[in-house]
């Protein structure tokens, strides 16, 4: 068998439990007539700061047949980064196991409950399990089946946005019916990262950003307008976002909540299209890491203001919550959901109430989202206070898409009392 590994810079991020023999019930499932394997590659899947909280790689065979012929294989493999800052992380926060549940569980739970009422949809890619107790998700490769990633330096025009925003009523939809049916979620879904115990954790992943992007923010055009607002609200963020998680316990609340992807932006959202006409065929969901049971006005916030283009972000950004909720509606109905159906209103009151949401992608994700291709681009920079990381930070808060879309953000947040704590 060949290996076909002689990069040694790749090789050396590849965890040393990896290897090819690992796969050979995985392929066994895929391909009944697998006989052996015969070549074995796995490469980084991802550029740099194309994905901060894990490792993405590619696994690529070419398996011997009963046959005697050759077939090629792909498959996605997700492992955790070999360094402190990411297993500091792991101590509060298990990610895997999170999304591991979310595969193999819950996204077929909640395909199910579609499909047994007539809307044959799929989430996401299908996942396998292999014979070791290290932390992994592995997953079919979706660009074998047509999938790719948009730009996400341009952003998604209005044909693209359209079709996330039904994918996620329909998810969203689904997710709160399966809570009527077979009652709540357990915690490390409802609250994933926003459980008690992860509070140092979350706080502590960008508590080094604050200096910079106050340093940044003041240096934009019209700052003059909002600077005294974000300097307010800056050190207050994760803080008002775990009193929002904290609602979600109060039995007395009625309010409409469904489980969020929790991390909807371009990276993580996958499109097929038509080889001739390039029509928009389907769009699947990635990264299952962070899901909570909250209000859909924050997946909503994050994925309008990460993902969308400028040119639609605010300008449409009624009409995008017009379409959604005409999405959610249909399916909450067609699914028999027995509560209260949300109003147009409803869920434009709860974007309000959930505003903070708002501020936080804009302030820890879009800035990465806009960003050129960096090797600098890493979770020990981002977490970081070494004179590399201050550079990474300032990259991130300096960049010039980053700052004419916030100068053009900023004051509508304003404007709406979105940046009041």
């Amino acid at each position: 068998m060949s290996t076909n590994n002689d990069n040694q810079t790749q090789l050396s991020i590849v965890p040393k439990w990896v290897e090819a023999k690992l796969f050979e019930g995985t392929i066994k499932e895929v391909e009944p007539e697998f006989k052996e394997i015969k070549e074995f590659k796995i490469e980084p899947a991802l550029a740099p700061g194309e994905n901060y909280a894990s490792l993405m790689l590619k696994v690529e065979f070419v398996i011997s047949l009963n046959d005697g012929s050759l077939k090629p294989l792909s498959f996605m493999f997700k492992v955790g980064h070999d360094t402190d800052s990411y297993r500091e992380m792991i101590k509060s926060y298990n990610a895997f196991d999170i999304e591991t549940g979310m595969y193999r569980d819950l996204v077929p739970e909640l395909e199910q409950i579609l499909m047994e009422a007539g809307v044959h949809v799929r989430f996401g890619a299908k996942s396998y399990t292999l014979p070791t107790t290290e932390p992994y998700i592995l997953m079919e490769n979706l660009k074998y089946k047509g999938f790719r990633n948009a730009n996400r330096l341009e952003g998604l025009d209005m044909r693209h946005a359209e079709s996330v925003l039904k994918k996620l009523a329909q998810w969203h939809a689904a997710s709160a019916v399966r809570v009527v049916r077979n009652g709540n979620y357990p915690d490390k879904y409802s609250k994933s990262q926003y459980r008690p115990e992860c509070y140092d954790m979350v706080k502590g992943m960008y508590s080094n950003t604050t200096s910079m992007l106050l340093e940044c923010v003041g240096q934009f055009s019209n700052s003059d307008l909002y600077y005294d607002k974000v300097e307010k609200i800056q050190p207050q963020i994760f803080d008002e976002i775990f009193k929002l998680m904290a609602k979600t316990d109060d039995k007395d609340d009625n309010a409409f909540r469904v489980l969020n992807h929790g991390d909807t932006w371009s990276n993580n959202i996958m499109f097929r299209y038509d080889n001739n006409s390039n029509e928009l065929l389907d769009t699947y969901f990635v990264d299952y890491q962070v899901p909570s049971y909250n209000s859909p006005a924050q997946d909503l916030w994050y994925f309008i203001m990460s993902s969308c283009k400028i040119d639609i972000k605010l300008s449409k950004f009624d009409y995008m919550i017009s379409y959604y909720h005409k999405h959610l509606q249909y399916h909450l109905k067609l699914l028999k959901y027995p509560k209260a159906i949300p109003s147009i209103r409803d869920i434009h009151c709860q974007l309000y109430e959930n505003g903070m949401w708002a501020y936080v992608t804009l302030t820890n994700v879009l800035c990465g989202v806009l960003l050129d291709p960096t090797d600098t681009a890493n979770l020990e920079n981002l977490m970081g206070a070494s004179d590399d990381g201050s550079a990474f930070k300032r990259q991130l808060y300096s960049n010039t898409r980053y700052r004419q879309q916030m100068e053009s953000i900023l004051p509508w947040l304003l404007n709406k009392g979105l940046l009041e704590v």
